[in-house]
């Protein structure tokens, strides 16, 4: 009986594998981070991906895939008085690898044209996350700047979960069979801090353009 199972499950892939396309695709990336106390934080970035594209009948099409996201935020305070100032940036970066696993089902509206929506659910794996600063101070004609080395923020100690788990959806428009525009959104559903009494969650955008070999 196992035997039949691998069997009939290494055909179904087999036969599946025939008819799926190979994507790559790039774009922007944008995401809030939504404490339940303070103020939000928004990162940019980019995304690259790779990935399938495999057809489930009836305008159904499954689209799983492995991209790599990278965000960035900058921070910028300062005090003054007189002739005396300081001025502190924060330069914060953070990698990912996500694994986004979309069903998408499609209308062909011409030969050359096919619209969609999608949906699905995104495992988020944190890579690496570190923040630098640098602070400025001036005093009459005089000034001196002190550059700091990055620090880790999913270190052992850290308050920062570096994993999530998102479900989202989003339009697109499928052009002469090859190539891909989409924007999409996700909501991220782990709580990302270890802070008690309070919750952080992520809000991400994506825009970008896939070529289907």
């Amino acid at each position: 009986m196992k035997k039949t199972i691998i069997s009939i499950a290494a055909v179904i892939l087999a036969a599946t594998s025939a008819f799926a396309q190979v994507n790559v695709g790039a774009g922007y990336s944008g995401t809030s981070m939504n404490p339940s106390k303070g103020d939000n934080s928004w990162y940019d970035g980019f995304n690259l991906s790779v990935g399938y594209c495999l057809p489930l009948g009836n305008g159904f099409e499954f689209n799983p895939a492995i991209e790599y996201n990278f965000l960035t935020r900058y921070e910028e305070s300062s005090v003054g008085t007189g002739s005396a100032s300081v001025k502190a940036e924060n330069y914060f970066y953070e990698n990912y690898l996500n694994i986004p696993l979309m069903v998408n089902y499609g209308y062909q509206i011409t030969p050359d044209a096919r619209v969609f929506v999608f949906a699905g659910p995104t495992a988020s794996f944190g890579l690496y996350a570190s923040y630098k600063s640098k602070v400025e101070a001036s005093l009459g004609s005089s000034s001196a700047t002190k550059d700091s080395d990055p620090v880790e923020l999913w270190g052992d100690d850290s308050d920062y979960k570096r994993c999530d788990i998102k479900i989202g959806g989003g339009v697109g428009i499928d052009l002469f069979s090859h190539w891909r525009i989409q924007v999409g959104y996700d909501y991220g559903l782990v709580n990302r801090t270890k802070v008690d009494d309070m919750t952080l969650h992520s809000n991400n955008i994506k825009a970008g353009l896939t070529y289907i070999f």
